[in-house]
């Protein structure tokens, strides 16, 4: 089995290690150690990054009681041969920070809320835990981050040592061994007088390293809720770009930052406001045209079918014209909606024996989608929008073999 030196020091970047064995790993370079600084994706960490003989390390992963370095390049190194490893340090301390402050974090969710975490993932853009309880509000939320950043703020020891299972006691418990392998200690990384957990993965030393512990966002998931987190130099980050555009957008707006909310808020409404007004105008417009569009349709029987290409309407709109156009006479209409896709409204006035669904399935056959409704109305579409006079086309073939095979 690989040594796992990263469990003894976390903080060391370089080192100098002897090649156990090199294979292919589903074709890509991969490497074992006898030893090894670098850490492997588990236990909801992601992996250190760095190099190996001068070669990238892309991942590193457990196979059985190995970590395998998979690399960018086959090496010119082989088995036996001393290789020197430097491990990326600001991808491991970020890690170092998203682990110790989910440790901490899900300590104030339980001492706060009585929320205990039942699962958790961390990640190189952001980390989520899951924790037992719903309907959560930003006054929990700030209570839970206050008592976390007190922990922070008072760089309280992290300490790690290994025990057995019994006197690990009713520690809540997670996996704390690797597939395969017997586990007969225990190791677990304790927050002075805050926090003991199981685990293996990497830590700071100090609860002040891992630096601003800050909760985004959260949501339900299942019967928990997800709450998203960022920890130390992740958080940096993030409130910088959120800070930058907070500013940019109060000094296009003209207005103070503080004052964002409700300007945007009165934006919102009149923006609905003003979408209702135009859809209402686009409709007008499209009535206007329903004269033009009647005294131009094709008389079958004494039936009159109308199709007409529309390109300055929503779906809405499109669908209270077709309804429109069919009021008191025997009419079809056939209405196409040409944009990025090809959007039907087909319409029949009462007493036109025919079933829109049928023209309605020989439009979409030819714009590759698919429709429905029922016999009065249909409606449908598909991405082929430059076959949409074909489709519309298509259709009215199909309405004149139906009202002639009734006729």
């Amino acid at each position: 089995m690989t040594r796992r030196l990263y469990q003894q020091d976390a903080y060391r970047t370089g080192f100098d290690a002897v090649v156990s064995a090199v294979m292919d790993v589903n074709g890509r370079p991969g490497v074992v150690l006898e030893g090894t600084y670098f850490y492997p994706e588990s236990g909801g960490q992601p992996c250190d990054t760095g190099t190996l003989g001068g070669v990238a390390v892309e991942a590193v992963v457990e196979e059985g009681g190995d970590v395998i370095h998979l690399l960018a390049a086959r090496p010119e190194f082989g088995p036996g041969d001393r290789v020197e490893g430097v491990i990326d340090w600001r991808r491991r301390f970020m890690n170092m920070q998203q682990h110790t402050g989910q440790h901490i974090l899900s300590q104030a969710f339980e001492r706060v809320l009585g929320a205990p975490t039942v699962s958790s993932a961390l990640g190189t853009g952001h980390s989520t835990i899951d924790v037992a309880r719903l309907g959560l509000t930003w006054e929990d939320m700030a209570r839970v981050e206050a008592l976390a950043n007190d922990m922070v703020y008072e760089d309280r020891t992290v300490e790690i040592c290994e025990v057995s299972p019994e006197e690990a006691g009713d520690i809540r418990t997670k996996k704390t061994g690797r597939p395969g392998v017997e586990r007969r200690l225990v190791r677990i990384v304790e927050v002075y007088d805050f926090d003991r957990s199981p685990c293996g993965g990497t830590h700071t030393r100090r609860s002040g390293e891992v630096g601003h512990i800050k909760i985004i966002r959260w949501e339900k998931v299942r019967d928990a809720t997800r709450v998203e987190f960022l920890c130390g130099l992740l958080a940096g980050e993030d409130y910088f770009w959120k800070n930058r555009f907070v500013v940019d957008l109060a000094q296009k707006m003209t207005t103070r930052d503080t004052n964002l909310p409700g300007l945007i808020d009165d934006l919102v409404i009149e923006g609905k406001s003003l979408r209702r007004e135009i859809s209402g105008l686009k409709a007008d417009l499209a009535m206007c045209r329903l004269g033009d569009l009647r005294a131009a349709a094709e008389k079958v029987g004494n039936i009159s079918v109308i199709a007409a290409t529309f390109d300055d309407l929503g779906l809405p709109e499109l669908r209270q014209v077709a309804l429109k156009a069919v009021e008191g006479g025997s009419t079809v209409a056939l209405f196409c909606l040409k944009g990025e896709k090809a959007q039907f409204v087909f319409s029949r006035s009462d007493g036109v024996p025919v079933d829109m669904r049928e023209p309605m399935n020989a439009a979409c056959e030819v714009v590759g989608g698919r429709g429905g409704g029922k016999p009065e109305v249909a409606q449908g579409g598909g991405d082929g929008a430059d076959l949409a006079e074909e489709a519309i086309a298509r259709a009215l073939i199909t309405v004149r073999s139906l009202l002639a095979d009734m006729g």
